[in-house]
């Protein structure tokens, strides 16, 4: 498990901010709107310090792991595209709409701008016993990571597209019970009309894995 120190988190937060940078630079209006949710007045603080899950066990469940594991989704699901291509896939939607989805499938684990979506868990048994570090904020109204994404992407008076909408709202794929009509359907005309939300579900689920296993294995940094 990571521990950065409070200059790697702000290095990390730097990272984070010149990635929408580069990776918006044809859509100038949109990146200003993404740099001026993302910073220090709004959601920056929470973007600095908030971790990926609430248990050790799930992934990146340490203070900057949002940020870590946002960035290995991005990277993922660009891993992604290039094989699905390279196999046959059509691919569909624009890289830009693809990166937009793989960085905002998790942005509701930023809580609302005025309450954190995870505390620090005050239970030292459920710590210790089932490496429960985080607990989810009972202050929050109850929705929804994917729905809280949508939400605040709109308070913030962010545009997306239909297809990028998708790969947020699918980004948990079949673990989420409402997502199943997407994904399982026995007819072509109402079942999904892009690839993309498969590829931000397969990228996610991939860094999931991954940052586990670096768990699971003992992996220091």
């Amino acid at each position: 498990m990571r521990n950065y120190t409070e200059q790697q988190l702000n290095e990390n937060y730097e990272k984070f901010l010149a990635f929408i940078r580069k990776a918006f630079v044809n859509q100038p209006e949109r990146m200003e709107k993404l740099l001026h949710m993302y910073s220090e007045d709004e959601l920056g603080m929470e973007l600095l310090l908030a971790p990926a899950s609430g248990k050790a066990h799930f992934h990146s469940a340490y203070n900057g792991g949002y940020i870590d594991h946002v960035m290995n989704v991005c990277k993922n699901s660009i891993g992604q595209m290039k094989q699905f291509k390279e196999n046959g896939g059509t691919i569909d939607f624009e890289v830009e709409e693809l990166l937009f989805a793989a960085l905002h499938h998790d942005l509701g684990k930023l809580g609302d701008g005025n309450h954190p979506y995870y505390v620090p868990n005050p239970s030292d048994w459920h710590v210790k016993n089932q490496g429960a570090i985080f607990t989810q904020n009972g202050e929050l109204h109850y929705m929804d990571v994917t729905h809280r994404a949508i939400w605040l992407l709109q308070k913030y008076g962010i545009s997306f597209t239909q297809k990028e909408m998708l790969g947020i709202m699918l980004a948990d794929g079949l673990y989420n019970e409402a997502s199943k009509k997407y994904f399982i359907s026995y007819s072509e005309e109402f079942s999904l009309k892009t690839e993309l939300p498969y590829l931000i579900h397969w990228a996610d689920h991939m860094s999931c894995r991954i940052e586990s296993s670096e768990y699971k294995n003992g992996i220091k940094f």
